[in-house]
């Protein structure tokens, strides 16, 4: 419905066939991919994109697959001069770049960081892509193959400096009581927290900066949707590992989720009317404290906020990445490799792209407020 469109060259190629994908990224300079689970098609177009001179980012938010690209491609994307650049959706922007934010902001030492999540709906209540439920599905019943652990010792090989008071451990349900926020939590599974340990061990390794830890969690109003979805999430997990049953949720994603997904996934109604907000309280020490001795006493908090995370927000999310990189090429890392968003583009205009598409963020001191 966009008057231009139209006119604008298509190019059809096909996960499946090679030679259809390095005639598509001969022709490109930035290469968008949005079909996923990224697991089953995604490498094949960082292949193409790699061997032929295209920069390329994604919207997964699997850390397996993510982390197999930085560990495969690494090298040859430093060769290539080319760009590679997952998670470039809501995962994990919103997280990635509103952590590294409250990190540069935080007049002393950030220790560690504990970021909620928040999903707001009206009365017309909001359905996923059913794709989201594949790829959560194939993610669950295929986490002891992943191997996730040898992989990260492969792009992570060094221990990172750590204080001895960590993040805090929290219980599986627990009840947050913020000024800012307050509600039931659970722990958040999804890519963020690794995207952002990966951020930090570049910062660390390239930038000289002291790293912080992370724990991810979403927050819920009422303990009853808090206790749904953690029993529904639980029971998934397990029946996927079962051939069998796994067979069953594949033929019935509407049924088996409660409608939670859908193929036609959220209607226009569902999408205007939601919207999203990423809390992350930072803890840690002012300039010239001991913060081996010390206990974390200085507090600041970072809020990004926007519309539905899952086609506007994310939609708003890619595009503000190609804007970035695209736009500001001499702001990017000098040299080409496979970075995280927060890596690859925080000397670059890109928190303006975002807030021209309506996600902002926000630092918030103990004592003073600011609009960034």
């Amino acid at each position: 419905g966009v008057p231009g469109v139209s006119e604008y060259h298509v190019i059809i190629s096909d996960t499946s066939d090679d030679e259809s994908l390095a005639r598509m990224a001969k022709q490109a300079t930035l290469i968008i991919n949005a079909v996923g689970p990224f697991r089953l098609h995604g490498e094949p177009v960082v292949k193409a994109a790699v061997e032929n001179g295209a920069n390329y980012i994604d919207v997964s938010g699997e850390p397996a697959y993510l982390e197999k690209v930085e560990m495969k491609y690494a090298r040859q994307t430093r060769e290539n001069g080319v760009y590679v650049v997952g998670a470039c959706g809501w995962d994990s922007i919103p997280c990635d770049l509103g952590t590294d934010l409250l990190k540069r902001n935080f007049d002393g030492t950030l220790g560690y960081v504990e970021a909620f999540v928040k999903n707001n709906f009206e009365a017309s209540g909001y359905s996923y892509s059913s794709t989201s439920y594949y790829t959560l599905m194939d993610s669950l019943s295929s986490t002891e193959e992943d191997n996730l652990g040898q992989m990260r010792r492969s792009i992570m090989p060094d221990r990172l400096p750590k204080t001895k008071f960590k993040v805090p451990e929290r219980g599986l349900l627990w009840k947050l009581k913020e000024n800012s926020l307050q509600g039931w939590i659970l722990p958040f599974p999804g890519a963020d927290k690794s995207i952002v340990q990966r951020s930090q061990y570049y910062d660390y390794h390239v930038n000289g900066k002291r790293p912080f830890q992370i724990s991810t969690y979403i927050a819920f109003e009422s303990l009853s949707n808090a206790l749904l979805l953690g029993g529904w999430m639980t029971a998934f997990g397990m029946l996927s590992k079962f051939s069998t049953m796994r067979k069953l949720l594949e033929s019935y994603p509407e049924q088996c989720s409660f409608n939670m997904f859908k193929d036609s996934g959220p209607t226009k109604q569902q999408m205007e009317e939601s919207h999203f907000e990423y809390f992350f309280f930072g803890r840690g020490w002012y300039d010239g404290d001991n913060v081996d001795e010390l206990n974390p006493n200085k507090k600041a908090l970072v809020v990004c906020s926007g519309p539905d995370l899952g086609y506007i927000g994310t939609s708003g999310c890619i595009a503000s990445a190609a804007l970035a990189l695209l736009d500001d090429a001499d702001k990017l890392p000098k040299q080409g490799g496979v970075y995280t968003t927060a890596s690859a583009f925080r000397d670059t205009h890109i928190l303006d792209y975002l807030k021209s598409f309506g996600i902002t963020f926000e630092l918030i001191h103990e004592k003073e407020k600011s609009k960034m």
